[in-house]
């Protein structure tokens, strides 16, 4: 497991004002209070502040929730103006969810929004963007990060996109700027409708929730490995790594009845599951893994936390 005394001496180092946008959002929460619980001078920045009930939940200062519309020129200059932040990390993010159908507002908010945030980058110190690995697309099967993108998807054509903007950014306008290619991320104040939350709130009742095919599989990382890999590429930011995409994820393989298997062990649930009662998305594929090894050589990040114990935290 993560120690969290190192995470905080690592928040510590970073250079602030501290930005993360899409706050409200599952990863963005989470990178944001654990760098709240620290230091003070790391804002929020959302779209819907009303809406937003992890930031109401956790009860964060008015003060330290900033409204922009990223899709807007406008809206991003502004708060970059009046705030000066030398950190961003960019989780403001449309399509990742299947309820996301607007195909309009993912290229405005992934393409059209990246682009915002980096012609107002001139002075950042450094800029960190959750990318995804649906950039690989069909391309699933453990891909280092200089192998072909076939994106499958809306989402994942316009992360690609976002990861073509950022590299010419980096290289053309020498913008301090990077990609992180999330895996499965899992963890506290994800949406409930999720599969890891279903399956803890399943598990309590010794039961599962309707379930895709067996052989699936995911590269599932715990969020606060997740944060600490934004944390470690804003320190680790240099001439050598920035426009560079990087694959955040363990490297393992995890099928969904591996996974059955661990929450059946975990938690002692006697009863089995019934596969298929699920129909699989379009994009489900059955090998969808990554491979580290950049990323733990350059960042200097590795995934800490074992799956039963991220299930049990």
């Amino acid at each position: 497991m993560i120690n969290y005394t190192d995470l905080q001496q690592k928040i510590k180092k970073l250079e602030g004002p501290i930005f993360v946008f899409g706050a409200s959002g599952f990863i963005g929460i989470n990178i944001f209070h654990d760098i709240f619980s620290v230091r003070k001078d790391c804002y929020a920045i959302t779209h819907d502040a009303i809406n937003a009930w992890r930031l109401k939940l956790l009860d964060v200062p008015h003060n330290n929730i900033i409204h922009c519309d990223v899709t807007s020129l406008i809206s991003v200059k502004n708060i970059f103006e009046k705030y000066k932040p030398k950190t961003i990390f960019n989780l403001a993010a449309y399509g990742a969810y299947s309820k996301q159908k607007d195909v309009r507002l993912i290229y405005e908010t992934n393409v059209n929004g990246t682009v915002n945030i980096l012609e107002n980058c001139e002075h950042v110190k450094a800029y960190i963007h959750a990318g995804s690995s649906s950039e690989y697309g069909t391309n699933s099967a453990a891909p280092i990060e200089n192998d072909s993108l076939e994106p499958n998807s809306h989402y994942a054509a316009s992360k690609v996109s976002a990861s073509y903007i950022i590299h010419y950014y980096a290289h053309f306008k020498n913008i301090n700027a990077l990609n992180l290619r999330l895996y499965s991320v899992y963890g506290s104040w994800e949406e409930p409708d999720r599969l890891m939350p279903l399956v803890i709130e399943k598990a309590r009742e010794n039961s599962f929730p309707n379930l895709v095919e067996k052989e699936i599989s995911r590269d599932f990382v715990f969020i606060t490995d997740a944060v600490e890999a934004f944390i470690d590429a804003a320190l680790n930011m240099s001439a050598e790594v920035k426009g560079k995409s990087y694959n955040i994820c363990t490297g393992i393989k995890t099928t969904l009845e591996e996974l059955v298997t661990v929450v059946r062990k975990e938690f002692n649930v006697t009863v089995t599951p019934v596969w298929g009662v699920m129909e699989n998305r379009t994009w489900d594929l059955k090998d969808w893994y990554g491979n580290p090894e950049k990323t733990n050589k350059e960042l200097g990040w590795k995934a800490k936390t074992v799956l039963a114990d991220g299930l049990r935290a």
